[in-house]
This record gives structure tokens, C-alpha cells and sequence, in this order.
């Protein structure tokens, strides 16, 4: 008995073994191409209607996904929060307003909306105006942005960039994302900028010279700074560029406050202490009275947003969001968030003891996740009652998103798919619908050396899946 269990197991060790080291030989040809070490990659691909993986080639080796960790963080919201969420951002008062005047003050409170933009503000303003017959607001903007935990959060560790608009962290109460818009308009003789929102407190320095030659890196070229509310940028800007814009995060409650002010005073509003309106932090007294509140667009819609434009801070928002699916009142921090998370793949029988989650968006060098065990999430999502809204938010070969420029002609449309990329990761997972008509689930991920250069890579493998008798 002993013996003929020790042959079943020594088979089966082969098949494994087999199974890890035998990688298609297009996909083992774009490799070589570009010098990629084969123990860098790992890869998993399975039909999504069948018991185990076609391919798996070092899945069980954690990695670095990059943004492919937004599949595990979309997944996760679309069940256990529903396609239909919403955030509400609500307005204040302590009392109703009489007379065309609210006094008091008015409290704005977040509870983590990361669509809340500039126009939003300008209907609440529109809003209140009518639905009050409002004409006039004393003396303070108070915002309560208690639904998150404080976050010590340094938007300068990750890649020493603290003003690109990606490492701003997700809050409570934000606008814009927290950002603003820059366009850069070149001529021979200056470089215009156009700011967007535009706002009547800040105070703008901008000194960028034209210059000939290449566009190249032109971002890097561009000295950004931040003090109060100043804004600095001063560099050179190659005229070939044409017209370019970028985002600035501007975190920080002022700001929201900022715009509000604006939104109020461009509506027709008026402040009774104009300049000297006080914008600081306080929570909404229990006595206070609700004057409205504005909705966010659904938790699906967002998705589409977030992960074909693979939008860090809208997946850092939605991951505090799951700290509150079993309490709306629960306040929002990561390790609460990743505790729900985790319960929630226990209780699909899934055991990852791989896993390490920091912001479940990926903008991450801690973050792991094993091939194997994303791949038999993508199956379980695909078989669930919000596959179609994850499928939906994802780019699609050669379509939209971060898979637009892919051209290869025999795969146009037929794959969903979450790119990731970081120093050193390049990432690939999701649906292939192959020339038979059939779905596969597929995981590439290259941590280390030439992981940039493994795009034919997945090319190949994302071919030969397609091509599958």
C-alpha cells in the first residue's frame, strides 16, 4: 500500500513539476528576445469552465501585481458592498436658514467619495441657493472628514514625487481627487498655463522657458512646489510637446474648503466675512441639521473609471470603503480594510497566506499576491453574480484604457484585461475569450530584472491561449 501510494505521489510530483517548467515555447522565444529571466516571470492560465490550470509556470511564487491588485480590491467591493454603492457627501447647518441667510457656519462631511469633482460643488451651490432661497452664508466652511482614521501618510516615500497627483492619498472628503489640472500651451516666445480649478485665493508662480528639441521625459524637466497656497513650477518645456497638461496633488482640507467658497461666490452666494471666511476641520455637531447631500455615481460605474484609466486613488478610496461593509459608521482604516478583505476570502475557502496588502491599488513595493492564487480569484469572479461588472471595468485588448496602443490584429477585443506597472513589474491578468468562443483566465507577472521589457511576452501567451484546440 505504502508503495503504490509513493509511485501515485511520485507521478504526481512529476506532473507538477512538468507543469512548472514548461512554458510555450513563443512565449519562452519573447523572453529570450529581450533577455528576461525565465525564474522572474510566473504564469497561470486556466479555463474558467475547468477544474485545473493549463499552465503554471512558478504561480505559487508571491509577487509584486504592481495595479493588477485592483482586480482583488474591485472584486472584493462589487461583493461585499454591491455594483449599486454610492457615497454621499452632506451639508450642514445649525439650524435652517432664515431670511436668505444661513448662520453658523456650514459643515460639509465626507464619507470617502472619490468622484466628487468641481461641478458637483456648483450643483450643491445651485441647490441650496433655490431650495432655501439662500442668498447668503455666515461665516465659516467647517469640514468633517472623521469617516477615515487619521493617516500618517507621506506622498513623498514612494518615489520621491510627492506632487504627482497618483500619490495622493485617498481622504474623507476630497475634490478633484485632491488634484488640479495644469495645461501647458507652448509658443516660441512663452509657455501659457491654464489651471483647472481656478480659484481666487491661489497664488500662482510659473516660470517655464521654451525650449527646442525632442518632447522626451518633459515631466521630469519641471520643478514643482507647493507652499500654501502657492503653486511654483519652474523648468523648461520643449515647444515639439505641443499642448500637454498634468495633474498636481493638492491634498489637504483647504483646498476643498477653497472651492466651495468658489462654487458658493460663482453661483451668485455671497460670504458676510468675504476674504476672512474661516476653512478649517470640525466635526458635524449631533444637533446640526442635514441642508442636502450630493450622491456619488455607483460603485460600477466607478470601477470602469478606476481600472481602465488604473486610477490609484479611487482604488485606494474604494479599498477603505470595505472597512464599513458590515457598519456605515465604522471609521475607514487600512488595517480594518484588510481584515474585512481577508475574512472575505476565508469565507470562499480560499486560503492566501501569501498575501500582503498596503493600499489594495497596487502603487506599492510591499504588496504581494502569488499567480496561482489571482488566477483562481479571477475564476471564482467569473462565475459569480458581479462578473460582468468586473469584466466591464477592465481595458480591453486593443480598445481602451492601458491596452489601447496593443495592436495585435487577432486578439482586438477579445481580452479584458488590468495592467500593472512599477519599477522592476510589469503585470498582466484577466479574461481572454479564445477563437472557439471559449473563457480563459490568465496571470503574467515579472518581477526583477527586464520586467519592462516582457510586453511581447504576454503577447505571445496571450496568442497562444487564443489559439487553443
Amino acid at each position: 500500500m505504502r508503495l503504490i501510494l509513493a509511485v501515485v505521489l511520485a507521478i504526481f510530483c512529476e506532473l507538477v513539476f512538468a507543469q512548472n517548467v514548461q512554458l510555450p515555447a513563443p512565449v519562452i522565444q519573447a523572453l529570450q528576445a529581450e533577455n528576461v529571466p525565465l525564474e522572474n516571470v510566473s504564469i497561470h492560465v486556466q479555463r474558467v469552465d475547468a477544474p485545473q490550470a493549463l499552465l503554471s509556470y512558478q504561480s505559487d511564487v508571491p509577487r509584486n501585481p504592481a495595479s493588477v491588485m485592483k482586480l482583488v480590491t474591485s472584486y472584493a467591493a462589487l461583493d461585499l458592498l454591491g455594483p449599486s454603492y454610492r457615497w454621499q457627501t452632506q451639508f450642514y447647518g445649525l439650524n435652517l436658514p432664515e431670511q436668505g441667510k444661513l448662520q453658523g457656519g456650514i459643515w460639509v462631511k465626507g464619507s470617502g467619495d472619490p468622484a466628487l469633482n468641481t461641478p458637483h460643488l456648483a450643483e450643491v451651490a445651485s441647490e441650496l441657493q433655490q431650495k432655501f432661497n439662500l442668498n447668503e452664508i455666515c461665516c465659516e466652511i467647517l469640514l468633517d472628514n472623521s469617516a477615515y482614521a487619521l493617516q500618517r501618510f507621506d506622498s513623498a516615500s514612494f518615489d520621491g514625487k510627492p506632487y504627482r497627483a497618483y500619490n495622493a492619498p485617498a481622504e474623507a472628503l476630497m475634490v478633484n481627487q485632491q488634484a488640479i489640472r495644469l495645461q501647458l500651451i507652448p509658443t516660441n516666445e512663452k509657455v501659457m498655463v491654464v489651471i483647472y480649478p481656478n480659484w481666487k485665493s491661489l497664488i500662482k508662480r510659473f516660470d517655464i522657458k521654451p525650449i527646442p528639441g525632442d518632447c522626451g521625459d518633459w515631466k521630469n524637466s519641471l520643478q514643482i512646489k507647493r507652499e500654501g497656497r502657492v503653486l511654483s513650477v519652474r523648468g523648461e518645456y520643449p515647444v515639439s510637446c505641443g499642448d500637454k497638461y498634468f495633474d498636481v496633488n493638492w491634498q489637504g482640507a483647504e483646498y476643498v474648503g477653497a472651492l466651495f467658497y468658489s462654487a458658493w461666490e460663482q453661483a451668485g452666494g455671497r460670504w458676510t466675512q468675504l476674504e476672512k471666511t474661516e476653512i478649517r476641520l470640525a466635526g458635524v455637531p449631533e444637533n446640526a441639521v442635514l441642508l442636502t447631500e450630493h450622491t456619488s455615481p455607483t460603485l460600477a460605474e466607478m470601477l470602469r473609471e478606476m481600472n481602465k484609466t488604473s486610477n490609484n486613488v479611487m482604488a485606494r478610496a474604494l479599498y477603505l470603503s470595505l472597512s464599513r461593509v458590515n457598519d456605515a459608521n465604522q471609521v475607514a482604516s487600512t488595517l480594518q480594510s484588510e481584515q474585512v478583505l481577508k475574512t472575505w476570502l476565508q469565507g470562499k475557502g480560499f486560503n492566501f497566506s501569501e498575501l500582503v496588502l498596503e493600499n489594495g491599488a497596487g502603487l506599492s513595493r510591499q504588496e504581494r499576491i502569488s499567480a496561482s492564487h489571482l488566477g483562481a480569484l479571477l475564476c471564482d469572479a467569473f462565475h459569480s453574480p458581479v462578473m460582468a461588472e468586473l469584466t466591464a471595468s477592465l481595458p480591453i485588448y486593443g480598445v481602451d484604457g492601458s491596452l489601447s496602443k496593443r495592436k495585435d490584429g487577432g486578439l482586438y477585443g477579445r481580452a479584458h484585461l488590468k495592467t500593472g506597472s512599477l519599477e522592476n513589474v510589469r503585470s498582466i491578468a484577466g479574461y481572454l475569450l479564445d477563437a472557439k468562443g471559449r473563457y480563459w483566465s490568465v496571470v503574467f507577472m515579472a518581477n526583477g530584472l527586464k520586467a519592462d521589457a516582457t510586453k511581447p511576452a504576454q503577447d505571445a501567451l496571450l496568442n497562444w491561449i487564443y489559439q487553443q484546440e
